[in-house]
């Protein structure tokens, strides 16, 4: 756990057309497809899996199947909540089927509540989840979540309950924040989120990298990594990383363009978004198919 790192995919959840069936079964094809492109790892119910878009129970469930099928991956599960016995729950289920963390949302309903009560929050998950030798990652992502990780909450507690905090997720796509949470924590495992920061953050010293583009290309992505631990040149793998995601984003929501792009991929049945998200019509698929062709890194992949 300490040694966390790497490439590591927040996989999509695989919703039915209905919007309120989950297909587990879908989910085995993407772990192996992801095995195969050489993925350390995977981060189930997270911001690309619509994790707050899942009941408590469907999240023990997808987590249960994800570490049936995930072979030699690695797991951190999302966990976070707005309600602290909910995230206590999904913690303790969490490491009790043998995860290697997990990574808690902020409870982000309360969008200016103080780092006091923010602490509290935290440290109460730590003494009441945690068995010894047990780590959680925080999840800093305020521009969804409305509530950071500031500084003074992760200073406060490193102060108390350092030996239960592994890490931190960025997902600010801030370079400069990025650079402050590696230089100020050097013994935690700084994370990027950011598609665009995956190469700046291994040459700054990373941990590893949790991108949404790591469904689709984690061979690419690992490639970036080696690259810059060789002290290799990495800008056109970046720029081809960073056409990816422009694409992606040019047919919002993100989870639903991954989905169309994994049935090429990895030779998948289309699966579906959960309300409030919206598929993408028929048009949009066809299209994001046909400009996905032209792009670099997906040559010979679709």
């Amino acid at each position: 756990m300490a040694h966390l790192s790497g490439v590591f995919a927040p996989i999509v959840t695989p919703f039915q057309l209905d919007s309120t069936s989950i297909d587990y079964a879908w989910i085995p094809y993407l772990l192996s497809y992801l095995r195969k492109q050489g993925l350390d790892g995977v981060v189930p119910i997270g911001t690309t899996s619509e994790g707050t878009s899942l009941s408590l129970h469907e999240r023990k469930t997808l987590l249960d199947t994800v570490m049936a099928r995930k072979g030699n991956l690695r797991v951190v599960a999302g966990v976070g909540t707005p309600s602290l016995t909910e995230t206590i729950e999904l913690t303790r289920h969490a490491f009790a089927s043998g995860v290697d963390s997990v990574l808690v949302l902020p409870p982000y309903y309360w969008r200016s509540v103080s780092d006091k009560g923010l602490l509290h929050y935290f440290r109460t998950l730590c003494d009441r989840a945690l068995e010894p030798g047990q780590k959680i990652m925080l999840y800093h992502i305020p521009q969804i979540s409305g509530v950071p990780i500031t500084l003074t909450l992760l200073d406060g507690l490193m102060e108390t309950h350092a030996e239960c905090i592994l890490g931190l997720k960025d997902s600010t796509g801030n370079a400069n924040s990025l650079v402050q949470f590696v230089r100020r924590y050097p013994t935690l495992r700084i994370f990027v989120g950011s598609d665009r920061l995956v190469a700046f953050a291994y040459q700054i010293g990373a941990a590893g990298s949790i991108t949404a583009c790591a469904n689709l290309v984690p061979a690419a992505i690992q490639r970036i990594r080696t690259k810059v631990q060789r002290g290799e040149d990495v800008e056109e793998d970046q720029a081809a990383l960073d056409a990816l995601r422009e694409l992606l984003d040019e047919y919002p929501p993100l989870q639903a363009s991954i989905k169309v792009l994994l049935t090429r991929l990895a030779h998948v049945p289309l699966t579906f978004v959960r309300p409030p998200l919206v598929n993408l019509t028929p048009h949009q698929r066809a299209e994001l198919l046909e400009k996905a062709r032209g792009l670099k890194i997906l040559v010979g992949l679709l």
